[in-house]
Order: C-alpha cells, then structure tokens, then sequence
C-alpha cells in the first residue's frame, strides 16, 4: 500500500476560497501526473463535486462502505454510512489525452466529522485505495483533497487519544498537510491581549496537531494561506496606501472584474525561507500589528495587509527577506472563478490551469519543492 499525500482544505468562514484552493490542488497535482482523489465535505454548498462532475465527463463509479472506530471510547455518530467514489477526467495537454482522476462525495452529506470520525474516514479511504486502482481502472492512488466547510478544530483535536491513527495506524507514514484559509476577523480574534476561548481552543489544537502530525523534515502540518477576498473587513475606508488598494477590490468583487493586490504580489515574490509553526506566526503577526499601530496605522484594510507583508519577511543568516515556505499569499482575484459552481463549464480544470492565479499558485509551490 503506498504512502499517500493528504491536503485537507480549511476555514473559519465560508466563500473565501476553499473551493479554488481545491480546484488549484488538483490542477498541480495532475501536471505532475499524480494519481488523485477529490473528497467534497461540504454539507450546504457540494461545489468541488458540482464543478467537477459535469454530466458528460462523468465515468466509473463506486460505494467505499464507511468503517468507524472500534474502541468505545472514541466511537462517535457517523458522519455517512457510504462515500460514494466517482472516476472523470481532464485534458490538460494539447493531444487531447484524458488526465484522469476521482471525485468523492459522503451519502449523508449533513453527517459531522468530529475529531476521531474523520480519522477513520482517511483509514476507510486509504485501506480502499487498491480498491479504487482497480475498479476505477486508475493508477495507484498517490494524492487525496478533501475539501471542507470545517475549521480545523472541527476535524482535529488538543486530546492526544485522537492521533493513534496518525501515529500508529495505516497513516503514521502518509504526509498530511492542513490549507488553513485566514480571513481579518479570525486574525483579530487570535491576537487580542487577553485570549478567549476560541484563540485558546485554536492555539492548543494547532499545537498538538503539530506535534502528532508533523514528519521528517515538516515540523508543522500547517500551509497558511491568504486570498485577496479574505483582506476586506466589513469596513469601507478609501484611505491612501493600502487601502485604497484594497477598497479597488471590492470594486473589483461588486463590478466582476478581475484584480491583483500588490502587498500581496510582493510577498509572493520572496524566496521561501524556513516553515513557521502555528503559534509563532500568530506572534509573528502580532508584532507586526503593534510596530504598525505606534506608526500610525490604523485603518482596517492597510493594516491587515501590512501585517502580513512585515510578518512574512523574515531576515535569513544573510540578513536577506525570506516568506516563510508555509506562508501562501494569492494575490489574483478573478470575477470568473464565481460562476464556476453556477455554470457546466465543459472543463473547468483545463480553463483554470490558463489563469495567472494559477500560475502564481504553481510559483509558489515550485519553490517550496
């Protein structure tokens, strides 16, 4: 049985770019010719599934029965009895040749994964990766997305009795990385001076994860990932700098037209540096916050921006700006990419691989390899 790479897309709102990220996953991965699994664990909106299975590329399919945990003490309700396994297809190429890989749906799709559930989900998944080789007539599984609508304290605990499958079981050897999507409020709240329960919640998952989930050379599961969308506060402000920049995309959003933030852009051009754990980029952040505030910024949209641009420009032994590797700035907002779960387009994956968003993506991911 191979080891598999895992990447688990997570938020803490909705419709800040879950979805794309997933979409921009898989486009990487079928360019590099890996074997792919797409799970959508959207309860209200299935849009990974929705985009991707367009009625005429849809192909083989499959019902993987669901297996639970055996020891009482972490048997939890079941999420869904069945994941239901679906083959499709892409072409990337100019030869027309079928890129193809699998898109995965749970039978229930309003079942909660708690913490020890979606450790057998990934068990259940892995154990009928042969399975899906062969029936689905695809090569052996490498990589699986699962898409959620799930912060990651949903899927994740700070109990250590949750990671025995991470350590011990079937996926103490797969690679597991966590895309956690920031948006301002959920920066705001994880660094007030006096932490309430959700930043303790936060910081204490974050920390366990870390030291359950990391491996070799990986001392931290987290990807941290910044969208344009996710820089807007519920405040206008028309100010210079910054946030006129970022008051030009929201104008963007409202008038579907396309935008580039350029704070943004700069941090994606820095050379990678080192990965950074949870916490420490949280503080990385804070003081960026109070170095900007005694200089007099304080406008919502210029200051969750410029929070990220100093945070990210770590100084190296040569005294030279590094982005932390785990630190994935998008700058390109694209009005189009809003009507993809609207619309069958005839192949979206192949579409979306043209876009300079993606291209950016695929930048980024090239210097951390």
């Amino acid at each position: 049985m191979n080891d598999l790479e895992w990447n688990i897309v997570t938020a803490s709102k909705g419709g800040v770019g879950k979805t794309m990220l997933t979409l921009l996953l898989l486009i990487r991965n079928l360019e590099l010719g890996k074997s792919t699994l797409v799970i959508d664990l959207n309860a209200m909106n299935t849009d990974s599934s929705a985009i991707l299975l367009e009625e005429r590329r849809r192909d083989r399919r499959i019902v993987i029965e669901h297996e639970t945990a055996t020891d009482s003490a972490l048997v939890e309700q079941v999420g869904a009895n069945q994941i239901i396994v679906q083959r499709t297809f892409s072409s990337l190429g100019q030869n027309q040749q079928r890129d193809y890989y699998a898109v995965g749906w749970p039978s229930n799709p309003y079942g909660l994964y708690k913490p020890s559930l979606f450790a057998d989900l990934l068990c259940t998944i892995k154990k009928n990766a042969d399975r899906i080789q062969a029936e689905l007539d695809m090569p052996a599984l490498e990589s699986v997305i699962i898409d959620t609508n799930y912060h990651f304290c949903n899927i994740f605990s700070n109990d250590e009795k949750y990671y025995k499958a991470y350590q011990e079981g079937i996926l103490k050897n797969d690679s597991i990385k966590v895309w956690f999507l920031w948006v301002y409020r959920q920066l705001d709240n994880l660094i007030k001076a006096n932490e309430e329960g959700d930043a303790r919640a936060v910081y204490a998952t974050a920390a366990t994860m870390e030291a359950f989930l990391k491996r070799a050379n990986n001392p931290t599961p987290f990807m941290h990932v910044f969208t344009p969308v996710a820089l807007v506060s519920s405040k206008k402000d028309e100010s210079a700098g910054a946030g006129a920049a970022l008051f030009k995309l929201i104008n963007a959003i409202r008038n579907e037209n396309d935008d580039t933030i350029q704070g943004l852009e700069e941090v994606e051009k820095l050379p990678k540096g080192n990965p950074i754990r949870f916490r420490d980029w949280v503080d990385r952040l804070e003081t960026a916050r109070l170095n900007l505030q005694r200089q007099g910024h304080n406008d919502p949209h210029s200051l969750f921006l410029n929070m990220l641009i100093n945070a990210s420009q770590v100084q190296n032994s040569e005294n030279n700006s590094e982005r932390p590797q785990n630190v994935i700035p998008l700058s390109v907002y694209h009005a189009a990419l809003q009507y993809y779960t609207d619309r069958s387009a005839s192949d979206p994956v192949s579409e979306i691989k043209d876009f300079s968003l993606y291209k950016k993506f695929k930048a980024l991911l090239d210097h951390n390899e």
